[in-house]
């Protein structure tokens, strides 16, 4: 009876917080699309052209951004509101979305858990400022860890077909809304292989489905760039993290170099009428000054990377983001982050290794820094930082209270 008041005491805080968030996005949340997405989305309801630059007159398309978040934001955009109302509908949903997360992210702190444990680190997810924040902006990042916690979950608890077919759905969406979780899932899927613990019939099901998810994105990429991808933004990434001035949170400056090698794409694609390749060979401009950068002196850009992972597994003291430095930013950053980075020790140190959240967390502490930092991209952690605060603090109260019997 306890367990079931403690469980219902959550969902009620779920609902009257989520409540105050939404009351919150529509006060102070974005009032109209923003960045990229303005651009495409715009192009999308005008013409169904999926692009974002535009070379004399003509829209070239785009596999720059993953689809998944344009076309969320699109298919809302047609419904006939205005702007303004459009927005703040998408800002109820994306609130909508993270209670819903967050409820699954409790069941699965409660697969390892106490349910009492797992309730307040659930609420502590749900109230970090950064997670609190993001659905309360036109950014794809509150969807994406939305996603990305029910993928978990299913990973976590795959029994019959229909876990696997729910699985496959949030694979192929995870895939769609951002381009590194493809070797994640990759790495997850033959861990998953290797340990037994899928049969034959079960994977064929789960890249049946994911396949099916993300083949309109793969069969549009293919006739337009003749090639097979779901997103081309390696190169240009990659240069934002890597480049001459060594700028942690991205370089948004192109040097007269890559101007100058731009300049003359555009001039040889148009010459060729082939402007619709531009952005795979635009990408490609951008992968040959990285390497060029980081041949001629691989000691700087090592450390730089270095620079890169403290930043992004602690706390980025370089960031030039406003509000980065407000307590209610910093303090709970750095204290989830010692005791994230404390509970993955003490796992490490035991004899109950989670290995499936290792392999995710040492994922994308490798991966990430070999890009650039943004404040928003701690949100990829912060599910296992939690869970490993969890850990931690587990560990401890019991080698508290054993103590005191």
């Amino acid at each position: 009876m306890s367990n079931e008041i403690n469980r219902n005491n959550f969902i009620l805080i779920l609902i009257f917080f989520s409540i105050f968030k939404i009351i919150l996005a529509i006060i102070y949340g974005d009032n109209n699309y923003e960045w990229e997405w303005s651009t495409i989305v715009k192009n999308l309801k005008d013409d169904f052209s999926f692009s974002y630059y535009e070379i004399e007159g003509k829209k070239i398309p785009t596999a720059y951004m993953p689809p998944l978040y344009v076309y969320f934001v699109y298919v809302l955009a047609n419904i006939g509101f205005s702007e303004f109302i459009t927005v703040k509908i998408i800002l109820i949903l994306q609130c909508f979305f993270s209670a819903i997360s967050t409820f699954f992210f409790f069941k699965i702190l409660h697969k390892y858990f106490d349910k009492e444990i797992s309730i307040i680190f659930s609420l502590i997810y749900f109230f970090y400022p950064l997670n609190f924040y993001s659905s309360t902006q036109i950014s794809s990042i509150s969807l994406q860890i939305s996603i990305f916690i029910l993928f978990l979950y299913y990973y976590l608890n795959t029994k019959t077909n229909l876990d696997f077919i729910k699985l496959g759905i949030f694979s192929g969406l995870a895939l769609l809304i951002r381009g590194e979780f493809v070797l994640l899932l990759f790495i997850l899927i033959i861990f998953k292989i290797i340990f037994k613990s899928i049969k034959f019939k079960n994977f064929f099901l789960l890249i049946l489905v994911t396949f099916f998810i993300i083949s309109p994105t793969l069969i549009r990429n293919y006739l337009v760039f003749d090639e097979l991808v779901l997103t081309k933004s390696i190169g240009y990434n990659l240069w934002r993290g890597n480049s001459e001035t060594l700028n942690i949170n991205g370089a948004n400056i192109e040097t007269p170099e890559i101007l100058e090698e731009v300049e003359k794409l555009k001039n040889k694609l148009l010459a060729e009428n082939n402007l619709n390749e531009y952005e795979i060979y635009l990408d490609k401009v951008y992968l040959d000054i990285v390497k060029k950068n980081i041949f001629n002196d691989p000691l700087k850009y090592f450390f730089h990377y270095i620079n890169k992972v403290f930043a992004f597994s602690f706390f980025n003291f370089y960031s030039d983001y406003p509000n980065n430095f407000h307590p209610l930013v910093v303090i709970p950053e750095i204290i989830v982050s010692i005791l994230g980075i404390s509970g993955i020790i003490l796992n490490i140190l035991s004899k109950k290794i989670n290995y499936e959240f290792l392999l995710i967390t040492f994922y994308y502490l490798a991966l990430i820094p070999v890009f650039f930092i943004l404040p928003r991209y701690k949100l990829f952690i912060l599910p296992m930082y939690i869970f490993y605060s969890c850990y931690f603090f587990t560990f401890l109260s019991s080698r508290i209270f054993s103590k005191k019997q």
